[in-house]
């Protein structure tokens, strides 16, 4: 079993067959949009504890990409582990160490996915002015008033959604809204997606917790590091 996980031909192979499972998804997914349009608005998690879960036949390429993302995150540990164990001489530390710090960057990178399907989520809805909705975590927020500017023609210029935020009844936060410029608080993000007046002023929200973001962040910058420093390295060799 130690001798699968440390082939490079599992990488190969398990690569392969993701993208083969990549391929299909996508000509699945647009073909059953009931089923994979609640991935744009809802937690990785909950999805595939409801929709995905209810509907095998439509979403079975996913689990078995997902099998295949567990394969290659073994492999990945297994191979950074031996390569770590080995005796390096000082000239070739960095021609070595570079696709572990790559690696290092991978694990990351599905660190931050794992942490936001578990512990994050995306709630999204319209809120009249002076609404209030609560939030998980004993949180909510209040749109306390929408504010237009138009031109001289009528057309609207620019828009911002003053709104509060609370946590345990208690105000913690009050700022202003614009299409460019959400609200951060404790890593929590509201943002405004479009106004409405139908039936009076009212917002549309979205409020994000994405706690793997930092990670995904660092994740993808070592990932980048580890590769110009091993394409500067092998093509300084050659």
């Amino acid at each position: 079993m130690k001798n699968f996980f440390l082939s490079l031909k599992t990488a190969v192979w398990t690569l392969f067959v993701l993208i083969c499972l990549f391929f299909i998804g996508s000509g699945l997914m647009p073909a059953y949009r009931d089923v994979f349009a609640p991935l744009n608005d809802d937690l990785l998690l909950n999805w595939i504890k409801g929709a995905a879960a209810a509907n095998p036949w439509q979403t079975w390429w996913f689990f078995a990409s997902l099998a295949g993302l567990v394969v290659l995150t073994i492999n990945t540990i297994v191979c950074s582990i031996q390569a770590v164990s080995l005796r390096w001489s000082r000239s070739e530390f960095l021609l070595r160490i570079s696709p572990q710090v790559m690696h290092a960057g991978f694990l990351l990178i599905l660190l931050a996915h794992l942490l936001s399907a578990v512990s994050g989520y995306k709630l999204s809805g319209m809120l009249p002015e002076g609404g209030f909705g609560r939030l998980p975590e004993d949180r909510a927020v209040l749109l306390q008033e929408v504010r237009v500017e138009t031109d001289a023609a009528g057309y609207m210029t620019d828009w911002t959604a003053s709104v509060s935020l609370y946590e345990k009844d208690r105000l913690v936060k009050s700022d202003a809204l614009r299409p460019n410029k959400p609200v951060f608080y404790r890593g929590v993000g509201v943002y405004l997606k479009t106004l409405n007046f139908d039936r009076g002023p009212a917002a549309f929200l979205m409020i994000v917790k994405d706690p793997g973001a930092v990670w995904a962040l660092a994740g993808g910058l070592l990932f980048m590091l580890g590769s110009v420093t091993l394409l500067a390295l092998k093509w300084k060799k050659a």
